[in-house]
């Protein structure tokens, strides 16, 4: 074929690709039209590379070169398209140099993938340099390719170091070095990593050896060169730090949540308010049982009386009315007991428009204190009361004293007719009643001292019964099953004479139109090595009592009597029995009665108080007693009635006048009232009896409870209001000594 054929047979070829093929002559002149597919640009009207060269210029000087026997290549840029140019020397069959040829290749798309690629390789190593993160590459024998600036912060190696080192020479701590060469062997092998793929907390190592907690995630990655592993390490010694803090304090908080009793819980509302998830701590679901599960006011167990307070203040916290509320409330537990929790709550997380979407607090058993406070309350109430009280309780004793001691004078009169008679028992039963609710109010309020001596049981209840008949409607029979003698107490005569009134007047406050009221007194045997037990035992067949009012009966100002109760008789039973170690039972049935039992030691001790009787000789009319008492309805009762009962009496209504008396009479006994205008009596009787000696017998009277006689010879202490035998008795037992 001829030449020139199998020229237009490639042209024709090359037609169809992307680049321009050309020929020159020796002085670089275009033999013919240059061929190919990329004669013209796409983009522009400028031509082909061949028209851009030649009008450049460029081609004539690189046919230079070309002619002087090199081959020469280069990019071109023709507008939007980049060539790349080679032109080497053309030779005629005999080897010699004709011209030149030249192909431009269109290069321009390769070369925008080999910039896409460079600035994707560009941004991914700012990427990775970048990053907060130490990000470290390695090969299958563990020795560093890549190495950020993370890596060098971290680790204190620069790249240049890092690089080339393998991780056991550089981050990993010794000890962990052969496990790593294991693993690393195995992967190799098998194919098998569990560490790879996953995000695991290890200690690693800086340059200066110090070891720090860190999480990694490590992948392998195939590469054309070969494999590689790619590892993102980030120090976590702060965050193991802050957990290692939470937890502190979530100890804490459970310790001082133990500390008092207290559970925990923390609910996630809805949007309608419903709870959607809940966590609560084991004592909140001691407290609170399966209602643990369930808001405040939504708990199966709440007190009916307490549901709408309740519901109140939920609703204001859920509303975002408030971000926090404190209650009070009463639960129903499964035992039946009525509980008392305190539960705190504060709104955590809010919406937009500020309702409550989460909400924690603490809920705690406040049963115990609530009683101490109720407990606290009822001591409060009483010591106020006896604090009123003591402030009148001496005039309402002197009166009582006086209307007492007038009854005993008028008692003395011979053929008083009957009613009259009966009227002054009825007097005198209405001031013991009047003196054992003083003594009550100022016992529970103000106790008195215990004067504890032996007491005959027995004795002391028929007394008291005697004192207490008139007072008893006659529909009402009382019946007693007394043996005197034999039952003795160790305690304070008066507190017991009063416990067994109270009992006695509740037994007939429970008895509506005819009925019985009982006292008896048994002995029951105790265990061994320990004295009989002796029971003094009131029984009534009244209306009774439920178990709450059981329960509650002897609660001071505790009364469902109304406004004929006050509520301190059983309360001061209890107190006075509990004083003597003794046990308080009370038995009741609705509908049948009541039996309030006293249990108390038995004491084997002869009464040493002495039996009171006058002794037998004694000359009154030379007995001179210096009565000492500032009432003006008492003093004068009081001088009548002893100057009747046959002594030589003076009396003085201040310590001055009785001071003069003493100095000019020299009295053989004195009768002082403690609380006396100037000087007490006891300062006053100490006066006298260093002016006249010792042995000068001395009877204080007095209506405060807190006064105990001196401990001198010859002294004996009456309480007001007494009667005018005992004060009679007294100073001939005095006097007879």
């Amino acid at each position: 074929m001829h030449r020139k054929d199998r020229l237009e047979v490639s042209r024709e070829a090359i037609s169809r690709l992307p680049l321009v093929a050309w020929e020159t002559d020796l002085e670089g002149g275009l033999l013919e039209p240059a061929s190919g597919g990329g004669v013209h640009s796409r983009d522009s009207g400028a031509g082909s590379l061949v028209d851009f060269l030649d009008a450049d210029g460029r081609l004539r000087e690189v046919v230079k070169g070309v002619l002087e026997g090199a081959t020469i290549a280069f990019e071109q840029q023709v507008d939007t398209n980049i060539y790349r140019v080679s032109i080497g020397p053309r030779h005629d069959d005999d080897g010699r140099v004709i011209g030149t040829s030249g192909i431009g290749i269109d290069v321009t798309a390769e070369r925008a993938a080999i910039d896409a690629a460079e600035a994707r390789d560009q941004q991914l190593r700012l990427l990775v340099d970048t990053a907060l993160d130490a990000v470290i590459t390695c090969d299958p024998e563990s020795r560093i390719v890549v190495w950020n600036t993370g890596a060098e912060r971290l680790f204190g190696w620069s790249r240049a170091e890092a690089v080339g080192k393998r991780l056991t020479e550089t981050i990993i701590p010794a000890e962990f070095g052969e496990a790593h060469e294991r693993g690393m062997a195995r992967f190799i092998e098998t194919g098998e990593g569990p560490v790879l793929g996953t995000r695991i907390e290890i200690e690693a190592q800086d340059r200066n050896g110090r070891r720090f907690p860190v999480e990694l995630s490590i992948n392998p990655i195939p590469t054309a060169s070969g494999l590689s592993f790619s590892g993102f390490i980030r120090e976590i010694s702060a965050r193991k730090a802050s957990e290692r803090a939470a937890r502190e304090d979530e100890e804490r908080l459970s310790l001082a949540l133990d500390a008092i009793d207290a559970g925990a819980w923390d609910y996630t509302l809805a949007a309608d308010g419903r709870l959607e998830a809940s966590s609560v701590s084991s004592r909140t679901n001691a407290i609170l049982g399966p209602d643990a599960e369930r808001t405040p006011p939504d708990r199966a167990s709440l007190h009916p009386e307490d549901r709408s307070g309740v519901g109140d203040r939920w609703a204001s916290i859920c509303s975002g009315r408030v971000k926090e509320f404190t209650v009070e409330y009463r639960l129903n537990a499964e035992d039946g007991r009525e509980i008392w929790v305190s539960e705190h709550g504060r709104a955590f997380e809010s919406d937009e428009e500020g309702a409550a979407r989460r909400v924690v607090g603490v809920i705690s058993d406040i049963s115990r204190r609530r009683a101490m406070e109720e407990t606290l309350l009822a001591t409060q109430k009483t010591e106020a009361l006896g604090a009123i009280a003591g402030g009148f309780a001496h005039d309402l004793n002197n009166v009582l004293a006086a209307i007492r001691g007038h009854a005993s004078l008028a008692s003395l009169e011979t053929e008083i007719p009957p009613k009259v008679a009966e009227s002054l028992e009825v007097i005198q039963a209405a001031v013991t009643r009047g003196r054992s609710l003083t003594q009550n109010m100022m016992m529970l309020g103000s106790p008195t001292r215990i004067r504890r001596t032996v007491v005959d049981v027995s004795k002391i209840c028929r007394e008291t019964l005697a004192l207490v008949r008139p007072a008893v409607p006659a529909s009402v029979s009382i019946g007693e099953n007394l043996r005197a003698g034999d039952h003795r107490i160790l305690a304070d005569g008066n507190q017991f004479q009063q416990a067994v009134l109270n009992l006695v007047v509740n037994a007939r406050d429970a008895i509506s139109g005819s009925g019985r009221i009982e006292v008896s007194v048994d002995r029951t045997s105790a265990g061994a090595g320990e004295p009989s037990r002796i029971v003094i035992a009131i029984r009534d067949d009244g209306a009774g009592m439920d178990d709450e009012v059981r329960n509650r009966a002897i609660e001071p100002f505790y009364s469902t009597k109304g406004r004929s109760g006050n509520g301190l008789g059983l309360a001061m039973v209890k107190n006075f029995v509990d004083g003597c170690r003794g046990e308080l039972k009370i038995e009741s049935i609705t509908g049948t009665g009541t039996v309030v039992s006293m249990i108390l030691p038995e004491s084997e001790a002869a009464d040493a108080t002495g039996s009171g009787a006058r002794p037998g000789g004694t000359d009154r009319s030379a007995i001179r007693v210096l009565l000492a008492e500032d009432h003006p309805l008492l003093r004068p009762m009081l001088l009548e009635a002893m100057t009747v009962g046959g002594f030589e009496v003076r009396d003085a209504a201040d310590a001055s006048t009785a001071l003069e008396i003493a100095e000019a009479w020299s009295p053989t006994v004195l009768v002082m009232d403690v609380n006396l205008p100037g000087k007490t009596g006891d300062v006053i009787a100490a006066t006298i009896r260093e002016r006249r000696g010792m042995d000068v017998p001395v009877v204080f009277i007095t209506g405060n409870n807190e006064f105990d006689a001196p401990d001198w010879k010859a002294v004996k202490l009456l309480r007001k209001p007494f009667g005018l035998d005992e004060l009679m008795a007294a100073v001939d037992q005095l006097v007879g000594a």
